[in-house]
């Protein structure tokens, strides 16, 4: 079984580093995160986030809205069909990151896994011990069984998923599982910096951890969730 333990991490930084993504760095917690990304981050660069729950959780959108990298956000300035500028660096997560160094992604729009491959001078991944996977099987496992349903029915979508907390391969306008992602080895001209964090961070379990480990991650996401509903609920 795969915990995300100091050895699957050790596992993970040498498989990311022989599929050539050479900017690995291993933290400790989230507090270490947010100092090596502010390392990594001009101090001029724009930043997008893509809404990365994971960055939201480390404060990391917070101090660089105060630093002047990131534009607030004002509710109904962007509509379904804006295409906001390609930022100078993109700060973001992935669903799952295996044991053999692949980069496992399951999306809505595309917006977040795009970026992640071609475009922003910079990409920087921000992944929690809970997202490591065995095999690429797994990983998609996990966010298809798992992530993909929990975060539907946190956001409350008009799926399946969002109402027995089960993946049906749906075929309704409120699927959020529309686009995977395989990243096996390091795009050629990305520079793609990769912050592994010794602490759970994010959506992502193995249904076989104690089921305190497991409510605890889905705890502070539905926390990280409702702050950021509330923060930018359209005005009435």
């Amino acid at each position: 079984m795969v915990s995300g333990n100091e050895q699957d991490i050790r596992k993970v930084v040498k498989s990311l580093k022989a599929n050539r993504f050479e900017s690995v760095f291993v933290v400790g917690n989230k507090a270490e995160a947010v100092k090596k990304v502010l390392e990594l981050i001009p101090e001029n660069a724009s930043v997008g986030t893509g809404g990365s729950m994971t960055v939201n959780q480390t404060g990391l959108r917070d101090i660089l809205i105060e630093r002047g990298n990131i534009k607030p956000f004002v509710p109904g300035q962007i509509n379904g069909n804006s295409r906001p500028p390609v930022p100078d660096v993109f700060l973001t997560s992935s669903n799952a990151v295996t044991l053999d160094g692949k980069l496992v992604n399951i999306d809505a729009t595309g917006n977040r896994v795009a970026q992640q491959i071609w475009g922003p001078g910079r990409v920087i991944l921000i992944i929690g011990q809970n997202k490591i996977a065995a095999d690429e099987a797994d990983a998609l496992e996990r966010v298809q069984q798992v992530s993909s349903p929990f975060h539907g029915m946190t956001m409350g979508i008009d799926a399946p998923c969002a109402k027995d907390g089960k993946c049906h391969d749906c075929k309704s306008e409120g699927r959020i599982c529309n686009i995977t992602t395989v990243i096996r080895k390091k795009p050629r001209t990305t520079d793609l910096c990769i912050v592994l964090v010794a602490e759970d961070l994010g959506l992502g379990w193995d249904p076989s951890w104690p089921a305190d480990r497991i409510e605890t991650i889905k705890q502070n996401y539905t926390h990280q969730w409702q702050t950021e509903v509330s923060r930018f609920r359209r005005p009435k």
